[in-house]
């Protein structure tokens, strides 16, 4: 009898082969149930520059959904809230235009009233925060823009003592809305907020604050209504009539403004939508083709599996014969 290989050196060959077969049933299994390559590493020879670059892709595209989510917050909130603005000044222009010829001054008290709580409303919706940023104070995102409508009248009457005519009040008020250290000192906020990126190369431009002309003239006429409720021109009912007159023309003239107002930030919505529809689509493209890199043919893997598992069965065959080996079997 002539041995070309040990009984030990050949237990041990098939021992190895065994384990290495097993450790390929078992890749091939795991790629067939969960459509991955194992070693993903071996499938690119090491190469990890594509997976690389789908990974910086996806991850800058899932900065610009935050921010362009944060956007498309901000702009609702901006819209709704002169929305409401509109709705409040349409609400008693007419009413206070009409003043002048027809009101009795119980009915000018009224209105006075009324405008007061407009005003409060007014100065509560540029004050709106969204997820707890106030939208209308500019990069002082933690601070509301305006202070209480009463802080407000206050610093107007003494704007306008020793007014004795509508029109000296108009100007008073006009002049104390326009003026740096009027409103703009009782503007809380900062300065408006720089472009907010949204897609590559694209930003959204959310700069209005509560010192928009539109915004501030909106107020200032609203307050001079709601100076008559404080008292203004007290002595003189057709002085409180014109006022209040006045009080409605500014409010109407300003309609043209909040419209262009909300149209602006209209565009801005569409535009932020927009990029937001792309970043989808594209982070849906990436996300397909990164799985695909690392994806195996469902049929190949299948086929391997098998053709790994019908070598490690006859594997197990020859082993079982190489165990039953002895002398008595050789003279049998």
């Amino acid at each position: 009898m002539r041995v070309s290989v040990g009984d030990a050196s050949l237990t041990n060959i098939l021992a190895r082969q065994g384990a290495d077969l097993r450790g390929q049933v078992q890749r091939a299994a795991q790629e067939v149930a969960s459509g991955k390559y194992a070693d993903i590493g071996a499938t690119l020879r090491g190469d990890f520059s594509p997976l690389l670059a789908i990974d910086a892709s996806l991850s800058r595209l899932s900065a610009y959904r935050s921010t362009a989510t944060d956007a498309a917050v901000q702009a609702a909130a901006q819209q709704s809230a002169i929305a409401g603005l509109s709705q409040l000044a349409s609400g008693i222009s007419t009413a206070l235009m009409g003043a002048r010829d027809v009101s009795t001054p119980a009915q000018v008290n009224t209105l006075a009233a009324d405008a007061r709580g407009r005003l409060a409303s007014a100065v509560g919706l540029m004050n709106t925060q969204a997820s707890g940023r106030a939208v209308f104070s500019g990069q002082a995102t933690d601070t509301a823009p305006l202070g209480s409508p009463d802080d407000m009248l206050t610093a107007l009457q003494t704007a306008a003592v020793g007014a004795t005519t509508a029109g000296q009040v108009v100007a008073a008020v006009t002049s104390w809305f326009n003026d740096p250290l009027g409103f703009g000192t009782f503007y809380q906020g900062g300065a408006a907020l720089s472009p907010i990126p949204i897609a590559p190369g694209e930003s959204a431009e959310l700069s209005t604050t509560a010192l928009d002309p539109a915004i501030r003239d909106t107020l200032a006429g609203l307050a001079m209504a709601a100076l008559l409720d404080r008292g203004a021109l007290a002595a003189d009912p057709a002085e409180r009539a014109r006022l209040a007159a006045s009080a409605g023309e500014n409010l109407t003239r300003g309609a043209e403004d909040r419209i262009t107002l909300s149209a602006r930030i209209g565009t801005v919505e569409a535009q932020i939508e927009s990029a937001r529809t792309r970043n989808s689509a594209e982070e849906s493209a990436l996300g397909i083709l990164r799985s695909d890199i690392g994806s195996v043919d469902p049929y190949e893997a299948a086929t391997r599996l098998e053709t790994v598992r019908a070598q490690l069965e006859s594997l197990y065959l020859v082993t079982a014969r190489v165990s039953r080996l002895s002398l008595t079997e050789y003279i049998r």
